[in-house]
């Protein structure tokens, strides 16, 4: 089984693999570490590091993040050369965990990182309220 990593500025990775796991149930081979206020990337990535140990990625990595750009991202850009298969996806979001959560054992690596990235996006949704029909007098 593939394992998925999510680092997330504060407390943001721990509750959506919660949230996640309340729709599809407890997840192996699945771990995250928060960013927090004042922390040093070195002092995270140390942390990523002592994680990362206890996870199996010998069938691959699917890192997960909030933000491109952000600390976190950063980090992970740095650590990718660590493994030998791994992808990292930026703007994780429920129904992207979900995917990832569900098809990680059927979809190659590269493909699931596709994968999840395609359904976070289609998971963000503006709704529109019904315009009330309009009655005509002519």
């Amino acid at each position: 089984m593939k394992a998925i990593f999510v680092c997330t500025h504060g407390n943001a990775a721990k509750e959506l693999i919660q949230s996640a796991e309340m729709i599809c149930g407890k997840q192996e081979n699945t771990s995250f570490v928060p960013f927090e206020v004042n922390e040093s990337a070195e002092n995270l990535q140390i942390k990523i590091v002592s994680e990362l140990a206890k996870l199996d990625v010998s069938k691959g990595l699917l890192f997960l993040t909030d933000l491109k750009g952000g600390t976190p991202f950063n980090v992970l850009i740095r650590l990718l050369e660590n493994f030998n298969e791994v992808e990292l996806v930026a703007g994780v979001n429920i129904p992207l965990l979900l995917e990832a959560f569900l098809s990680r054992e059927m979809l190659p690596l590269k493909e699931l990182a596709n994968q999840v990235a395609e359904t976070g996006r289609l998971g963000i949704y503006e709704y529109a309220a019904p315009l009330e029909e309009i009655e005509e007098d002519f």
